[in-house]
């Protein structure tokens, strides 16, 4: 038996229709995997981060990136790809945990990813604000970064709305800027090094990192960029062919961000030197971007720097406000959340949960401004990784249920590690946080995240069940 038979790859585009009131039929590949693209936010993933990782693992910041990339997010994505096949719906991580773990674990981890995403709306607004004042210093300030972040979230909403294919190309356009910078800086410092006696070799060799060990805290930092690539997963009920379309898309887009960041790892320590990369501390102005972008390009564009960051976070924002929405409507959908949740308009937008989901990110956008940025990375850091490891282990239960005893275990074995991995993860966001007032945050709001879910099972239990009694009266 082939390996993509083994996971289940829809090679003939098996599956055709979904039960769905959304946009059926609107997206190819493309415009998933663009859009998908987008919620990765290479650009401001890439200001952000690259200079942590610089500042980690040196010159092996590629290294990190490569291992990050075949484990544990290909183990994740193949395991995605698998469970995309039997249970497809745009509520992914919803739909995985109901289906294979129990309905209640679904509706708790339903809305734990629905929370991580939505913490990604308003923290995409604050940092788009962030660069938007850089380039614009006359609308600096605390109250009006507030106001424009809440304007950019107001914006999207208005597109989001419009339909699944306006949002695409919206998605798509913005994502085409900051790939020509983040990977064409990479480009221009391999192909017209500034630095001399750099190694290709060295940048990969575990060796030279100090081993497993070493190499440790990068990778996981790396599996922090890499991350966000299941968001394709949330628009198979709006692509042409669903689910082929999906799995395709989901492997693209890790792949693609992937080759992105390690052109920028190896790349811009050939512009300018890794120390003073590691160096750089991102606020607003472009950060190592910025660095490499002064390095090849004359003053009069090297604004782009700027520009394509802000542009990654609108399109963050977007596909971010877009992903929790459409969890929000499939939980509806399913009975498992209010009847409301799943109104669409003429556009066949879920607008009512994408109004929901605005009016959150708003709200956080003025109780926690970009001071409190640490704030969003805990909360988004900590969801994700229960969302991952949800599907990971509704995967590892419907292997074992499909699958014959040896490739049972030979499949559950590296997911079982990707877990471990994960929780690792999850375990130092809380125990080494960037800031040491922030100690144990993560813990705790993945905690409340969690009792959050649980109330809302233990209301909606009880909701149908008056219900239930009520009409039992009645007849």
């Amino acid at each position: 038996m082939k390996f993509s038979e083994i996971i289940g790859y829809d090679r003939y585009g098996t599956v055709r229709e979904l039960k769905t009131a959304l946009n059926h039929g609107t997206l190819d590949t493309k415009d998933v995997t663009l859009s998908a693209l987008g919620f990765n936010a290479p650009a401001w993933v890439a200001a952000s981060s690259m200079s942590i990782l610089y500042a980690i693992t040196g010159h092996r910041a590629p290294l990190a990136i490569l291992i990050a990339y075949f484990f544990p997010m290909l183990v994740l994505a193949f395991s995605m790809v698998s469970l995309t096949r039997h249970a497809p719906s745009a509520g992914g991580i919803f739909t995985f945990s109901s289906r294979f773990l129990h309905p209640n674990v679904g509706t708790i981890l339903g809305w734990t990813y629905t929370v991580a995403c939505t913490a990604v709306t308003p923290m995409c607004a604050l940092i788009g604000t962030e660069y938007i004042q850089a380039l614009c210093p006359s609308v600096g300030g605390v109250l009006n970064a507030k106001i424009i972040g809440a304007l950019m979230i107001l914006g999207f909403f208005a597109v989001s709305c419009r339909g699944v294919g306006v949002t695409a190309k919206v998605a798509g356009t913005f994502l085409i800027f900051e790939i020509a910078v983040v990977a064409g800086l990479g480009l221009l410092g391999i192909l017209h090094p500034r630095v001399e006696g750099l190694s290709l070799a060295s940048m990969y060799s575990l060796r030279d990192a100090g081993g497993l060990a070493g190499i440790g805290p990068g990778v996981l930092f790396g599996v922090w960029m890499l991350a966000n690539f299941d968001s394709a997963i949330n628009y198979i009920e709006e692509a042409r062919v669903p689910v082929r379309t999906v799995q395709r898309s989901m492997l693209l887009v890790l792949t693609s961000a992937f080759v992105i960041y390690s052109l920028a790892a190896i790349g811009w320590q050939y512009a300018v030197p890794v120390d003073k990369l590691a160096a750089i501390v991102e606020n607003g102005n472009g950060g190592p971007i910025s660095a490499v972008a002064n390095a090849y390009l004359p003053p009069s564009v090297a604004w782009l720097a700027l520009f394509v960051v802000i542009t990654s976070a609108a399109a963050g924002l977007q596909i971010s406000s877009n992903a929790a929405a459409r969890t929000l409507y499939r939980m509806s959908e399913e009975g498992h959340l209010p009847a409301g949740l799943g109104v669409v308009n003429r556009h066949k937008a879920p607008w009512l949960a994408t109004a929901l989901v605005s009016i959150a990110g708003i709200a956080l956008v003025w109780w926690k401004p970009l001071d409190k940025i640490v704030w969003y990375y805990d909360v988004v850091t900590i969801t994700l990784v229960a969302s991952y490891i949800s599907a990971l282990a509704a995967f590892i239960v419907l292997t074992w249920r499909q699958q014959r005893l040896v490739v049972a275990v030979l499949l559950s074995a590296p997911a079982l590690l990707a877990v471990g991995a994960l929780a690792y993860i999850g375990y130092t966001a809380g125990a080494n946080p960037v800031s040491p007032e922030d100690l144990y945050n993560a813990w705790y709001m993945g905690a409340a995240t969690l009792v959050a879910g649980m109330l809302i099972v233990i209301f909606h239990r009880r909701g149908n069940e008056g219900a239930a009694t009520e009409n039992l009266e009645a007849s």
